[in-house]
C-alpha cells in the first residue's frame, strides 16, 4: 500500500536506526491491532466539516498523552501534524505518515518559529492541523502559547478533542502516554470551536492559554461521562 511521502520542510529529515525502524513497524501493528480489535466512535464530527466550510481550516488540539490513538481516530481527516525536531519526534512521525498524516517539523525547543509559519501558511491554504498544545516536554497538561498565536495569525479555529475506553495502559513517560488495550471500547469526540480575536494582544495570549485548557477538560469529561 502507498503512504503519502514525509514533508520535511522545516528540518532535514532525521534517519532512524535500524532498531528505532523495527519499533515503529511494532507500534504501527499494534495501533492497528488496538483498533481492529476494539469498538471505535467518533461524536461531533460535523463541528470539522463546518470549520473548513466557514474557515477553510482548523486546528485540532490534543494533549500529548492522547496522540497514540487519536492517529488513528484521526486517519480519514489527512491532517497535517506538528512534530517535535528531534529523533523521538522523527519515530512518531513515521508512525503517523501511515495513517495519512503530513509532517511539519519544529516545537517550542527546536525550529518552533518557522514551523508556526510554514503552518500557518499551510492552513491558510486550506486543511487541518494536528496541535499537542503541552508537547513536546510539558509540563502536561499545560498549554503552551504558540497554538494560540497560530489560530490568531490564522483565523482558524481549534477544536479540542478527547478520547475515553475501558481500559488502558499508562507509559512511563514524562506525560503518562495512555495506550488503549486491545478487545476495548473507544469514543472520542471534538468540542466546540475556539475563536482567537484576531487583536488579540500578547498579554492575553496566557488567559486564552487557560481557556483551552479549560476547554480541553470539559470534553475529556463530557466524553468520560457517557
Amino acid at each position: 500500500m502507498n503512504q503519502p511521502e514525509p514533508d520535511s520542510k522545516s528540518e532535514k529529515r532525521i534517519r532512524l536506526k535500524s532498531g528505532e525502524k523495527l519499533l515503529v513497524k511494532l507500534f504501527v501493528l499494534l495501533l492497528r491491532c488496538i483498533a481492529w480489535t476494539s469498538r471505535t466512535e467518533i461524536e461531533n464530527e460535523a463541528v470539522v466539516d463546518e470549520a473548513l466550510r466557514l474557515h477553510g481550516g482548523f486546528i485540532v488540539s490534543t494533549w500529548h498523552r492522547d496522540i497514540f490513538f487519536s492517529i488513528w481516530m484521526f486517519r480519514e481527516l489527512h491532517l497535517t501534524a506538528m512534530i517535535s525536531a528531534s529523533r523521538d519526534g522523527e519515530g512518531i512521525f513515521q508512525v503517523m505518515r501511515h495513517f495519512n498524516f503530513s509532517g511539519i517539523r519544529g516545537s517550542s525547543n527546536r525550529g518552533g518559529s518557522e514551523a508556526l509559519i510554514e503552518t500557518g501558511r499551510l492552513l491558510k491554504e486550506g486543511g487541518g492541523v494536528a496541535i499537542a498544545p503541552d508537547g513536546p516536554t510539558g509540563p502536561s497538561l499545560a498549554a503552551k502559547p504558540g497554538i494560540i498565536l497560530l489560530a490568531r495569525d490564522t483565523q482558524v479555529p481549534i477544536i479540542p478533542w478527547s478520547y475515553a475506553c475501558r481500559g488502558e495502559w499508562l507509559l512511563k513517560t514524562w506525560d503518562r502516554h495512555r495506550v488503549p488495550k486491545p478487545f476495548n471500547r473507544i469514543r472520542g469526540s471534538y468540542g466546540e470551536p475556539m475563536h482567537i480575536p484576531p487583536d488579540l494582544p500578547m498579554d492575553q495570549i496566557p488567559a486564552y492559554c487557560r481557556k483551552l485548557e479549560e476547554a480541553m477538560r470539559d470534553i475529556a469529561d463530557d466524553v468520560c461521562s457517557d
